[in-house]
């Protein structure tokens, strides 16, 4: 009974829900038949025990007493009830769920008075819609389907009255439909595109929608629909970083501001995302002069609580805050904020891990070689985890002359090839490799290795669109070169 699937439904309730929920089951409308009563006495002793549904109460012989007193235990009979019980908690989960808007009741009036011959009284609650519409400052894709609801009411309205109209109805069902797509479309492509530069993602179908986005955008003037303005910006950061510099990413930002009070939290989180994982690819690529915008953009994030999502944080989102702030040296503003995000890690297997990395990782920037090493101690089963811990620990033996670097560096070499065959992206392997030949260039330089060797290193480093460690890189290189 403990880890009955009826349980663990109930425990998903919230308190309100499961408040809800207790009015449904003492409805006759819903909990009917034979055992509709031991139902209610089922859920009666159940309900004390609310949210987690784990007390020695609930062990099934005890339970069964409790709802059949002074009856002998029948093996199956409280089975049957709890199966009764967690019918009715599914069908009351399907009710409170929503895949997507529903038609407003005021238009499904509508619907009706036209349906029964009563256009005249339809008009008026298609008119007070539009009156409703036209005061909404958001133009999201709820927006657009009620919009396209409505339109296509007025224009079934307009053919039954012989509206000479009517056609001008279904441009405007056309134009709601075009834009609700639009925005749909975007979102959904922006997340598979950034979801690309870390895993091995089957879009066939998304490239050409993609390619055929700017053409359809060309039917929407964006000066008046600054959503679809924004996530237009994204989409051309993601599709074309290389194209969008500094200028574009702060002008992306300040109408981010500027909108930012009509737009729903969850959005505000998809756009800002957006900025800051274009800084990421900008740093990545060598332009160096994004990881102070980065910073500024996590910062920014976090002060509005833009970081975390229902308490948590992505083990993406939380790797590169600490990133950016390394990168900025700001420990004090990571000291504070880090240990916050300890308990809230989600989107890893191993959350335990990926912070200990991160801890790791600002011990070795604080040149706290020894404790670092402790942590990193430990293989990792995530890829992208172990990943990031053997390139620091490369990094420390590097920095620390250890005779352990070279076999290291072939342990790692052969690592990402093994990997690389089935599950790094591309980019993700050319980066960890590029990485591991300019660090063997560097341990075959002597202490001071010449300027012109130095120099010609640098060359190939700037060259490089790809490689991981591009600033650490620089930093032995211009070492070496006095």
């Amino acid at each position: 009974m403990l880890h009955s699937s009826l349980l663990d439904t109930l425990s998903l309730f919230t308190a309100a829900e499961r408040a809800d929920f207790h009015r449904f089951v003492h409805s006759p409308f819903f909990n009917e038949g034979p055992h509709a009563r031991d139902c209610i006495a089922l859920w009666e002793c159940l309900r004390p025990h609310a949210p987690d549904f784990q007390h020695a109460e609930l062990e099934a012989k005890r339970l069964y007493v409790r709802v059949f007193p002074g009856k002998s235990f029948v093996k199956g009979k409280l089975e049957v009830l709890m199966s009764k019980l967690h019918q009715l908690a599914k069908t009351y989960a399907a009710r409170i769920s929503s895949l997507g808007p529903e038609p407003p009741e005021t238009l499904r009036l509508a619907a009706f008075f036209r349906q029964r011959g009563r256009p005249r009284r339809a008009a008026p609650l298609l008119d007070k819609l539009r009156a409703g519409q036209a005061e909404q400052p958001l133009h999201d894709a709820a927006f657009w389907q009620e919009r396209y609801w409505i339109a296509q009411e007025q224009h079934l309205l307009d053919t039954e009255l012989q509206n000479h109209h009517q056609h001008e109805q279904l441009a405007e069902s056309i134009r709601s439909l075009h834009h609700g797509y639009l925005l749909e479309l975007l979102l959904l492509l922006n997340i598979l595109f950034f979801a690309g530069r870390k895993s091995r993602v089957a879009a066939s179908i998304a490239g050409p929608l993609a390619d055929a986005l700017p053409a359809a955008l060309q039917a929407v003037d964006l000066a008046q629909e600054p959503l679809l303005r924004l996530l237009k910006t994204g989409f051309d950061f993601v599709r074309a970083p290389e194209a969008h510099g500094e200028s574009a990413l702060r002008a992306f930002w300040q109408d981010l501001e500027t909108q930012a009070p009509l737009l729903p939290p969850e959005l505000l989180r998809s756009l800002f995302g957006y900025a800051r994982n274009h800084c990421t690819w900008q740093f990545n690529h060598g332009r160096t002069e994004f990881a102070a915008l980065n910073l500024e953009l996590f910062k920014a994030c976090w002060q509005r609580n833009l970081l975390l999502d229902n308490g948590k944080i992505q083990a993406a989102t939380y790797l590169n805050l600490v990133q950016a702030g390394l990168i900025g040296r700001d420990f004090e503003w990571l000291d504070a904020v880090m240990p916050q995000c300890r308990e809230r890690i989600v989107g890893v297997p191993a959350p335990a891990e990926l912070y200990n990395y991160t801890r790791a990782n600002c011990l070795y920037h604080r040149q706290a070689y020894e404790p670092a090493l402790e942590l990193l101690r430990e293989a990792s089963d995530d890829l992208f985890n172990n990943l990031m811990a053997r390139k620091l620990e490369l990094k420390i033996y590097y920095e620390t002359d250890s005779p352990l670097l070279d076999s290291k560096l072939d342990s790692f070499k052969l690592f990402i090839f093994r990997q690389g065959k089935k599950h790094l992206p591309p980019d993700i392997f050319q980066m960890n490799n590029t990485f591991i030949d300019l660090l063997r260039s560097l341990t075959n330089f002597a202490t001071a290795g010449p300027k012109a060797r130095v120099a010609k290193l640098l060359q190939k480093l700037d060259a490089e669109t790809l490689v991981a460690e591009r600033q650490w890189l620089r930093e032995q290189l211009l070492r070496k070169g006095g």
